[in-house]
């Protein structure tokens, strides 16, 4: 039987990390705070872009990414790894967005030691299919979705997780988590649709 060279959804991020993850995360484990930086800086980028897909302003999801990187590194030394790093982070960030009024307010007992938090998310190239004005209204089409729909929607197709982490993260079943996608697909679709009939 042939055997796929590609990697399955929702491996890949893990498989590329895991033995320098491990390292960082048993010297942080083991008392060197200096660990976080490294241990979690692969994640920045893919944090930031799921935080601007919870707060329209920019400045709130650098916020948003902020305070999830606070909390993570006050609740790191009880990680134990029973999900990957990534979707650990995930999930405190989608927790965080779900009551703005807990991170907003919240005063912070000291400078986090790490300022690698990206000034921007770097969307992907445009590929030569999909234009400028297609890419507005996909984006548009995304922000009339619910906060939970979105948030399935990206971790599925953006960041390529499966079904199990994407129900992880949003803490619902791995069917509730399949219809979230597929119905934030659907209503992604019929909105550009409406853009493509001449």
């Amino acid at each position: 039987m042939h055997e796929s060279m590609e990697p399955l959804v929702g491996q890949q991020p893990q498989r590329l990390r895991n033995d320098a993850e491990q390292r960082w995360l048993a010297a942080f484990q083991g008392g060197d705070p200096d660990a976080f930086q490294p241990l979690v800086r692969p994640h920045l980028t893919a944090l930031l872009a799921l935080a601007r897909r919870h707060c329209r302003d920019p400045h709130w999801a650098e916020d948003l990414v902020q305070e999830t990187l606070v909390r993570a590194f006050k609740g790191l030394a009880g990680f134990r790894g029973d999900a990957a790093l990534r979707t650990w982070l995930f999930r405190i960030l989608v927790r965080l967005a779900a009551d703005p009024n807990r991170w907003r307010k919240s005063e912070r007992a000291g400078p986090l030691p790490t300022d690698d938090v990206p000034d921007h998310y770097e969307a992907p190239p445009e590929h030569g299919a999909i234009d400028r004005e297609l890419s507005q209204r996909l984006e548009e089409a995304m922000e009339r979705l619910t906060a939970r729909q979105r948030s399935a929607l990206h971790l599925r197709a953006v960041e390529g997780l499966d079904y199990a982490a994407v129900s992880a993260i949003l803490e619902c079943s791995q069917t509730a988590a399949r219809m979230l996608v597929l119905e934030a697909r659907r209503k992604v679709m019929a909105r550009l649709q409406e853009h493509l009939e001449p």
